[in-house]
């Protein structure tokens, strides 16, 4: 195997990290061998050791992965230059791929057995909520939102959320995850965002959004 560019070998390890996120987020990754990780990835063991040192490395560069998106959607959050109802797809979107990102599972394996990384992604937890925060009250004073208390919206998506990405319960409330993701934005939107100013309902732009998000899932 020909020697790869740091560049080149970092974009790689990042593939390979989202490519066992699905397994760590359900399992947990305690339960999970170095043959487990290399199966998932679809490559050898060989060839996994030319990308990362352990399993300790695999789970740390899974975790900056996670970190990495948070972060670059709480830019775009905060861009005045784009309307605040078009910043609020991006708010909904990143506090689906947030919850999906943050299972009970994989943050008490973090707590258990990589408390530094566990630091890192509650850190990363406090600032994607002052982000939020801080957008929807700026979009109250701007008129563009109803007034409402905004610990309460971010509450009311982390409940909803939990339970929407519980495959057991949308099975028995005989939902489809992109039905579930459209009714809630739906809701959540009309909600939010003053009369005049919702126009996400305008073209099927709510299922773009949700299919979106769903494409974003799918990458794991």
């Amino acid at each position: 195997m020909r020697k790869l560019e740091p560049e080149d070998k970092q974009k790689m390890r990042r593939i390979y990290a989202g490519k066992v996120l699905n397994a760590v987020r359900t399992k947990g990754f305690t339960p999970l061998t170095i043959q487990d990780l290399s199966t998932l990835m679809n490559i050898s063991r060989a060839s996994l050791y030319n990308y990362f040192s352990s399993k300790e490395d695999v789970v740390m560069e899974l975790t900056y992965y996670c970190l990495s998106y948070i972060e670059e959607a709480g830019e775009t959050i905060l861009n005045e230059e784009i309307p605040y109802p078009i910043r609020l797809q991006k708010v909904f979107e990143q506090a689906v791929i947030s919850a999906f990102y943050t299972s009970s599972i994989y943050m008490d394996d973090l707590k258990r057995n990589c408390m530094s990384l566990y630091n890192e992604k509650l850190h990363s937890r406090k600032k994607r909520l002052d982000v939020v925060q801080e957008f929807y009250l700026k979009g109250m004073d701007a008129g563009a939102f109803h007034r409402l208390n905004p610990s309460i919206l971010i509450m009311q998506d982390e409940v909803v959320l939990e339970k929407m990405l519980n495959t057991a319960y949308l099975a028995r409330e005989g939902l489809t995850l992109e039905n579930a993701l459209i009714d809630y934005y739906e809701a959540k939107s009309t909600q939010i965002v003053k009369s005049g100013l919702n126009y996400d309902h305008e073209n099927g732009r709510i299922k773009e959004i949700a299919d979106h998000i769903l494409s974003k899932m799918a990458e794991s």
